[in-house]
């Protein structure tokens, strides 16, 4: 079984590559066909093909074994997935270093509005005093307002 998934041509290039997989085209532009060698070295090992170059086979068309093909495929798929498992793991440490980040402002803005809220119950609780003492002078002004009312009501009757 050959190790190299290649075509030799009689064109100036020497040799041409088969690109990397399941190929379905060949170069000519004709889709390609999955054929079965009939060869000693080979006997039942299948291979894709062009029909063209079937027809023609002293003509330069896209040869591979399926079997390489599929251990191409195969390669690629594994290389696919050590990509997708870095991919994930980079955004895994994005998320985590987010989330740290996001964890820090939320502490800090809680401790901040906890300052503020200090500084307004302060100030609340000051405008509550003051308003007790203005609430305490009206209440006197008041009862003393009464008793002056009452008093001259009282001298009035007293005068009747």
């Amino acid at each position: 079984m050959s190790t190299n998934s290649y075509y030799s041509s009689a064109s100036s290039s020497g040799f041409r590559v088969c690109p990397p997989g399941v190929p379905s085209k060949c170069w000519c532009g004709e889709e390609i066909i999955t054929f079965t060698s009939k060869t000693k070295e080979n006997p039942y090992r299948r291979f894709y093909r062009c029909a063209i170059a079937m027809k023609r086979e002293n003509e330069e068309h896209l040869f591979k074994w399926v079997d390489e093909a599929l251990l191409d495929e195969i390669k690629m798929v594994n290389e696919k997935c050590k990509r997708v498992a870095e991919n994930i793991s980079d955004l895994r440490m994005n998320v985590m270093a987010n989330m740290e980040l996001l964890n820090k402002n939320a502490k800090q803005m809680e401790e901040e509005l906890i300052k503020k809220m200090e500084g307004e119950l302060l100030t609340m609780k000051e405008n509550v005093e003051e308003l007790g003492h203005v609430m305490a002078k009206s209440a006197l002004k008041t009862v003393g307002v009464a008793v002056v009312i009452v008093a001259s009501i009282v001298w009035l009757w007293g005068r009747v």
